[in-house]
């Protein structure tokens, strides 16, 4: 895999009224981040504004939430009633996927896709899930892609095998992005954000959420996908 280069992935949304716009998300290969805009910074994304109270940042070092600096062009983008229908084309690599949704699904996963590449020290762990970035995912497929993730993470940063279950861990990264998505609907509150952006970060702690308190169970729902292949399986005894 070439790691030289950096990947761009480019959302188009496509309106009736034509009133369309473009976004483009450039992941660095080093960082898994992008960087933040240019231009001068709101108010309301100072680091110690509603800042999140688990924030292991320093306002003497780092002035702006790197989360709230990069969600704020989004902002910008012309008001759209959050359940109105608007076509979104994803470009990244040489592939491009399409998808008629609202406005608020459109913007979830374009918001999702940016909490991950922000720099905001609890959104690393979806780093590689953000340089695989699948637009428009479903809560199963979400579930299925994050434990994925966690165990690789374990793979190449093995945890003490004494510790205990793996997926407590993966609880903890949720209850973190629970913080994390509370504190940053503060901050977008105070800029007056459109109820398109707002709903669709409502959309993503719902989906934070229900991993949370019954990982194990929402697990058992995928097991039929590994059934058949675990039967499958035959083991020669040496």
């Amino acid at each position: 895999m070439d790691r030289n280069y950096t990947k761009r992935v480019r959302y188009e949304f496509i309106f009736k009224s034509q009133d369309n716009f473009q976004y483009e998300v450039d992941i660095d290969p080093n960082t898994l981040e992008h960087p933040a805009p240019l231009g001068a910074a709101p108010e309301w994304s100072a680091l110690d504004v509603d800042k999140c109270p688990h924030c292991p940042l320093n306002s003497a070092t780092t002035e702006h939430c790197p989360l709230a600096r990069r969600v704020a062009p989004i902002l910008s983008f012309s008001a759209h009633p959050a359940f109105e229908s608007v076509k979104v084309r994803v470009h990244k690599d040489n592939m491009t996927m399409e998808s008629q949704s609202t406005v608020q699904e459109a913007y979830r996963s374009l918001i999702g896709l940016i909490m991950a590449t922000s720099g905001c020290p609890h959104t690393g762990f979806f780093k590689p899930m953000a340089w695989f970035h699948l637009p428009f995912s479903t809560q199963d497929e979400t579930l299925f892609r994050a434990c994925a993730t966690f165990l690789l993470f374990q793979f190449f940063d093995p945890v003490d095998p004494e510790s205990g279950g793996h997926f407590t861990d993966l609880k903890q990264v949720y209850e973190d992005i629970h913080i994390v998505n509370q504190h940053i609907a503060k901050r977008l509150r105070k800029a007056s954000a459109s109820e398109s952006t707002l709903n669709a970060l409502t959309i993503l702690d719902i989906f934070a959420q229900s991993f949370r308190p019954t990982l194990n169970d929402s697990l058992q729902e995928l097991a039929f996908l590994f059934k058949p292949g675990i039967n499958e399986v035959s083991f020669e005894t040496p």
